[in-house]
């Protein structure tokens, strides 16, 4: 469907949602604050931004809002959902985001022994070595190397100039006191619907994979060394570093410029604030900030 053909009624349909008001055409997409007539737009706090939710409103916008939005005698569009965000990017995806052309790009050079999906997109000057599959719905765009063996799940999204299963820093010493590399050759999975930043680097398993579960969100300019495993629904921001073996559970939150050591876990929804340098295990539910990283309080989002 194009965007010209959406209605609000149509998105209420699409999102098991309650239509307040008239129906009429989304037109555009617009923030709160600027929201005009036939432009979808959201609040997340009907109370905090009621100004601004009733102005939009007037304009003759089209509102997604939670259901606690007073909408007796509306005059106007709202449709009203749980979570006004999350319902903003279901229907700003299903409707208004490009969608990659499935196929491979000219420039992409694709080992003969791989195997890529009909239905996934490779973009310009990707590598894909010998071993690795890429599933259906997955999107590899520009100068991404994908190495050996690695597994990319359903509607991945790997973004430009990634780099996955290479080598981890893995190094001991021979008999005579020199460095040599320890060889990394249990390669990587990434699962369904993850998300790989740009200039982010997952690292080989030393003998087992590096696992990334399913529906993780990893940022740019991310470093996941060799042999984590990292569970679902995990979020990963910007210019995290992850240290080998580390275990994150499902749910954690990493913030910005953060940093795990070696063999380090983090429970299930824990939080290492921005900054944060976890030398010890994180127990499920605990917000830890600092370095070292300390309690701060528990994590009831």
């Amino acid at each position: 469907m194009n965007a010209s053909q959406v209605t609000a009624a149509v998105i209420a349909e699409e999102l098991s949602a309650v239509l307040a008001g008239s129906d009429r055409a989304v037109t555009g997409l617009a923030p709160l604050g600027e929201a005009a007539e036939g432009d979808l737009t959201f609040v997340v706090d009907p109370v905090a931004h009621a100004d601004a939710a009733a102005d939009a409103i007037r304009a003759g916008a089209i509102l997604l809002a939670p259901d606690t939005l007073a909408t007796e005698g509306i005059v106007g569009t709202a449709i009203l959902v749980q979570n006004a965000r999350a319902a903003f990017a279901q229907v700003v995806a299903a409707h208004f985001a490009r969608r990659p052309v499935p196929g491979v790009a000219a420039t992409a050079r694709v080992d003969p022994g791989a195997q890529v999906h009909p239905g996934a997109h490779v973009g310009e000057y990707t590598v894909i070595r010998a071993g690795a599959v890429v599933a259906e719905g997955a999107e590899i765009r520009d100068h991404v190397v994908i190495g050996h063996d690695v597994r990319i799940g359903a509607h991945a999204l790997i973004k430009s100039h990634a780099v996955i299963g290479e080598e981890g820093f893995g190094m001991e010493r021979d008999a005579d006191g020199d460095n040599i590399r320890i060889p990394h050759v249990g390669s990587v999975i990434i699962e369904d619907h993850v998300e790989v930043g740009n200039f982010t680097t997952v690292c080989s398993g030393t003998i087992s994979p590096t696992r990334v579960g399913d529906h993780t969100k990893i940022d740019d300019h991310v470093h996941v060394a060799h042999n984590c495993r990292i569970g679902r629904n995990v979020i990963i921001t910007a210019c995290a570093e992850i240290s080998g073996s580390v275990v994150i559970d499902d749910d954690a939150w990493i913030g910005p410029n953060a940093s795990v050591i070696q063999g380090v876990t983090l429970g299930r929804n824990s939080l290492l604030g921005i900054g944060a340098v976890a030398v010890k295990s994180v127990p499920a539910d605990e917000i830890r900030i600092g370095n070292p990283a300390r309690r701060l309080g528990d994590n009831k989002r």
